[in-house]
């Protein structure tokens, strides 16, 4: 871990299981080592930084919007505590790219697919960087669910769910196994909201949007 996070860390303690309540599951799921992908649905603004203090003790990248590294001293920051940016809804090559080179060498990055927040708490169609990555040889993709971060001061729940088997996407073009995987992933992200507090979901159709 940096020394933002570790400091980011102790001051994220008192609020993330003090004010927010925060309660995590399937602490077990989560490898303690190697390339690990964790794809998770997306509430506020607040996700990223739940989301990686229930993953603790594995350290966690994330996926930041590219407009809050404009200012030096923010992006450095943000990339102290894990963040990258990605210029959302461009298929942003280089963002990809970094994700790959982090699970190339053993790191844990989480995802928030639907490249932004649910206003209503359903599942939003997920992009398909998530699934490419997950396809990468040696990840560990772990579906997860967070609940309650979309409210004032509501308790929190997070999930994380048993590794994602992909080994039977093989063969046709990588744009379809690229489909395959994401969709499989959204149904999996899907099926754990539940366990969490929220509604039964169903895996939307249609392509994704930042709108």
């Amino acid at each position: 871990m940096t020394l933002y996070w570790e400091v980011g860390r102790r001051l994220l303690w008192p609020f993330t299981y003090g004010l927010f309540r925060l309660r995590r599951h399937g602490m077990e799921n989560i490898p303690r080592a190697g390339a690990t992908l964790i794809v998770c649905n997306h509430l506020s603004t607040k996700d990223p930084p739940l989301v990686g203090m229930a993953a603790l003790p594995r350290f966690v990248h994330f996926m930041a919007k590219a407009e809050l590294f404009r200012r030096p001293a923010i992006a450095r920051v943000l990339r102290g505590v894990g963040a990258f940016p990605v210029e959302r809804g461009t298929g942003d090559r280089d963002a990809i790219r970094f994700a790959r080179d982090l699970l190339g060498r053993g790191d844990a990055m989480i995802m928030f697919p639907e490249g932004t927040r649910s206003r209503d708490g359903a599942l939003r169609p997920f992009f398909s960087g998530a699934g490419m990555l997950a396809l990468e040889p040696g990840v560990t993709v772990i579906p997860a669910a967070i609940w309650g971060s979309q409210a004032r001061l509501a308790r929190v729940q997070v999930v994380f769910g048993a590794p994602i088997d992909l080994s039977d996407i093989t063969g046709g073009s990588k744009s379809e196994r690229v489909r395959r995987a994401t969709r499989r992933l959204a149904q999996s992200v899907a099926d754990l909201v539940p366990r969490v507090g929220g509604p039964h979901q169903t895996v939307p159709e249609g392509a994704p949007s930042l709108d």
